[in-house]
């Protein structure tokens, strides 16, 4: 005679209990501290026609949520006697006062106990008998708890928490620092090393313009080198002396290829800017340095330069209009 095969062990050296059937006939006994843990099958019989719990509404859903339905079962004797513990359970009855969501629950009972068969009923007072009430506890909250559980949003374990109040200050301070001192880089840079601003006197520049001149076309010098001049000051005597110390914004602007020619060779530097527009006037440049008002430049046929507020120009006048970076320098800089 064959004998049967003999099972595997159990990893940790213990027969696992067996999995737990319910009874066709007869509703499980449930304790206490078994009830809401596990569904349970009502017995066959039980229900003229079909009963299944309803969906939670929102508002039932967050009442709950906020206040798990419990009991508080006091112990009267025993070694334990005074000691009051908290056993979960679904309401049946309430009054008036209750909550709407308690009332909604109490309903759902008075609808469970219409379905049922004369089986599950005291024959003399018409109540649920205890063994299937406690039954229909156990299936409803745990029919509450998994609908509670669908409803809560799922947590990301890859999410970090959201930064506090005080960091995202220091970080806002800490780019805004950065952000300032960029952009003071970047004024330094275009006053000292745009492209439109190059310096006749610049050894890069003059060596650029001679492999230019070598290797491109000379029909057109002009548009390659930069224009040369000569700033002069009259002295009391009459006699014109090279400006010993010119404004660096007048170099600025004549250091560039793109201006007249009459703007080319010997000129007088201006005095103060002035309010009217001068006499003999050939050429207009209206100038705009950042973070100061725009105002004019004017050569009048004596080669002399004139610096005269924009109002007092006519537009129809204006020849060439430049925009330059920051400089402290000009006659309508605003003081720190």
């Amino acid at each position: 005679m064959p004998l049967e095969p003999v099972p595997p062990p159990s990893p940790r050296g213990k027969t696992p209990p067996p999995k737990h059937q319910c009874s066709p006939t007869v509703p499980c006994p449930l304790r206490l501290s078994e009830v809401g843990r596990q569904y349970h099958q009502f017995p066959k019989g039980t229900f003229r026609a079909h009963f299944s719990p309803p969906a939670l509404p929102k508002t039932v859903a967050s009442h709950f949520a906020k206040n798990p339905p419990i009991w508080t079962w006091s112990v009267k004797a025993g070694p334990n006697e005074g000691k009051s513990f908290q056993v979960p359970t679904i309401p049946i009855a309430c009054d008036k006062t209750a909550p709407r969501a308690v009332k909604w629950i109490v309903a759902v009972f008075h609808s469970f106990k219409a379905h049922l068969n004369p089986v599950a009923l005291d024959t003399d007072s018409g109540r649920v008998l205890p063994a299937w009430l406690r039954l229909y506890q156990n299936n409803l909250l745990v029919h509450i708890r998994n609908q509670l559980k669908a409803r809560l949003p799922r947590k990301d374990p890859t999410m970090c928490p959201p930064p506090s109040r005080s960091s995202l200050m220091a970080e806002v301070v800490a780019l805004h620092a950065e952000l300032s001192s960029l952009k003071e880089k970047l004024y330094n840079y275009i006053s000292t090393h745009e492209a439109c601003c190059r310096r006749s006197d610049s050894p890069a520049n003059s060596s650029d313009e001679e492999a230019a001149s070598e290797d491109g076309d000379p029909s057109d010098p002009q548009a390659t080198s930069p224009p040369t001049f000569q700033l002069l000051v009259q002295r009391a005597d009459g006699v014109s002396v090279p400006d010993p110390n010119p404004p660096n914004w007048l170099t600025t602007v004549l250091s560039r290829i793109d201006l007249p020619t009459s703007y080319t060779g010997a000129l007088y530097s201006p005095e103060q800017l002035t309010p009217h527009l001068p006499r003999g006037a050939t050429d207009v440049l209206k100038l705009h340095f950042r973070g100061s008002p725009p105002f004019c430049l004017v050569v009048c046929n004596d080669r002399s330069l004139h610096a005269v507020d924009s109002a007092f120009v006519d537009r129809g006048s204006i020849s060439t209009r430049l925009s330059l970076p920051p400089d402290p320098t000009v006659p309508t800089a605003r003081p720190r």
